[in-house]
């Protein structure tokens, strides 16, 4: 019988209780959580009937106390680098939610914290077990000739001001394109390949005064074989649609993907559900009960887990290259 693991988990809002439903899943031990409002993580605490767990204020105690094999990080996004530094540098395998970092500094610092440790860091893209995406990403193995992706969510007032860390620069990194539509930019780089260039604008239209950062994203980002892909993202919309991620292939098949459905050349087609338990908003899925566990098998079994720091850090300098490019085409940054 394999030895239980012993996780901790920072950050007790929304996110943390698809990460606590994926640990348990997997069958391991959750020793401490860690928010600035203890009463959060007392929460969570009793919404997953969880014992024997000491709650934490200072991060850094916990770990220094704890000493957990794992710590997943589910905080505010400028607080995702510096956290899973820390603990990289004590030999502590992380798991860290979206987006990895949100600058360039800090993703350098992570390259070398990654390399200079003996644990193993993985990122939140759980997108990529979503079905329709898995067959997405086989059918796009016979050639791509363009792809379109799309995020259009409504996101009110009230969302924003819910947390302090949103619709800011400093705090959340971005916008629509940093928080919602990571995921989704990120499924169109892992199908179709890691563009070299991009044209892209970003603005504010209804949430002026609220934020300071964009609500709505447009771009077009060239490969270097010639495919272009092409994405939009508000959460100004009048209300939210499930994502999309659309090809025409090499053959002319088109193909259309979204959460739970694929359509090939405009029949449906059926996909099998994971029967996995949904731990938190319905829009989450439940992918995360698949990473998680494939997550603890590649540290259990010394195996890497391919979303690293480097994998992880390509849809953000995608993002980050969009910030920079108002309008004009430039190269990916590095």
């Amino acid at each position: 019988m394999k030895k239980q693991l012993r996780v901790a988990l920072v950050g007790c809002g929304g996110i943390s209780s698809n990460h606590i439903g994926g640990i348990l899943e997997a069958g391991e031990t959750i020793c401490a959580l860690c928010d600035v409002d203890p009463t959060r993580a007392e929460k969570k605490i009793k919404k997953h009937s969880l014992s024997n767990v000491t709650v934490y204020t200072d991060y850094s105690e916990m770990l220094k106390r704890e000493n957990p094999d794992v710590v997943h990080v589910c905080t505010p996004h400028d607080l995702h680098a510096p956290m899973a530094i820390e603990a990289l540098r004590q030999g502590i395998h992380v798991l860290c939610e979206k987006p990895l970092c949100i600058n360039l500094e800090q993703l350098e610092a992570l390259r070398n914290a990654e390399r200079e440790s003996r644990a193993q860091l993985g990122v939140c893209h759980q997108n990529r077990w979503k079905p329709s995406m898995v067959e997405l990403k086989r059918l796009a193995e016979r050639g791509v000739r363009g792809a379109f992706g799309s995020v259009v969510w409504d996101r009110d007032e009230a969302y924003y001001r819910a947390d302090a860390w949103r619709g800011s620069w400093e705090h959340e990194g971005g916008g629509v394109m940093i928080n919602q539509a990571l995921h989704t930019l990120d499924l169109l780089q892992w199908i179709c390949g890691m563009p070299t260039h991009v044209i892209a604008e970003i603005e504010n239209r209804t949430h002026r005064g609220v934020i300071e950062v964009e609500d709505t994203a447009s771009a077009r980002f060239e490969c270097e074989n010639g495919t272009v892909l092409s994405f939009f993202a508000t959460t100004s919309a009048g209300a939210s649609l499930p994502i999309s991620v659309q090809m025409v292939l090499s053959d002319k098949m088109k193909v259309t993907a979204q959460n739970e459905f694929l359509m090939i050349n405009d029949t449906p087609t059926a996909l099998s559900k994971s029967g996995r338990t949904l731990s938190g908003k319905e829009v989450w899925g439940t992918e995360h009960a698949a990473l998680i566990e494939h997550f603890y098998h590649c540290v259990r079994e010394g195996e890497h887990f391919p979303i690293d720091v480097e994998e992880g850090g390509r849809v953000v300098r995608l993002i980050l290259s969009m910030y920079r490019s108002h309008g004009e085409r430039m190269e990916i940054l590095k």
